[in-house]
């Protein structure tokens, strides 16, 4: 047999345009081993990165939100501390003030009072010394009275007997001065109470 090389090269061709084909059977079947391996390798890509990429994310995710919620719940929790805070440093400022106020007031009260007292025993005090004042100024003026009486007398009695001479006796001039002096002080000794 003779195989003329112009018929087999035209069969090679017509063979290898039906195999270059994209729709042929053997084209098909590898089209769908290609599809299976590829199948595979994203089931087992899936399986790694859920085993060592999502578990370890989701955990960190998971320990992060725990914290952001623990810190949000201190939050919470310091906010209504500090409120509680101020409601109690606001109930003790106002009772402070209240409490100074009252303090305030008392010692005004307490002045007061003191200063009544001081006063009263001031005008006591005050009336003590013009009573004093007013003693020892009729005692000065008794002993001036007395003092004066004496010399008044003798004055009278010197004076009359120059004047009468010796008709009257020295004895009854400084007897009459003497009566009318003392009722002269009697009269003044009565006026100073």
């Amino acid at each position: 047999m003779y195989f003329d090389p112009e018929i087999i090269r035209v069969a090679l061709e017509v063979e290898e345009e039906a195999e270059s084909g994209l729709f042929t059977a053997d084209q098909f079947g590898g089209y769908a081993v290609t599809f299976i391996f590829t199948i595979i390798n994203v089931l087992v890509a899936y399986l790694v990165i859920k085993k060592f990429v999502f578990k370890p994310v989701m955990g960190i995710l998971k320990s992060r939100e725990d914290k952001i919620r623990a810190s949000l719940e201190e939050a919470e929790k310091a906010a209504s501390e500090a409120k509680e805070n101020a409601e109690v440093s606001k109930k003790a400022i106002e009772d402070a003030r209240i409490e100074a106020s009252e303090i305030i007031e008392s010692s005004k009260e307490n002045a007061e009072k003191q200063a009544e007292v001081i006063k009263g025993k001031a005008d006591e005090e005050a009336n003590e010394i013009i009573n004093r004042a007013e003693a020892d100024a009729k005692r000065i003026k008794r002993v001036a009275l007395e003092e004066m009486k004496d010399e008044i007398s003798d004055l009278a009695v010197t004076i009359s007997g120059k004047i009468l001479g010796e008709v009257v006796s020295e004895e009854s001039l400084r007897g009459m001065s003497e009566k009318y002096t003392d009722e002269v002080l009697k009269e003044e000794v009565n006026k100073l109470g």
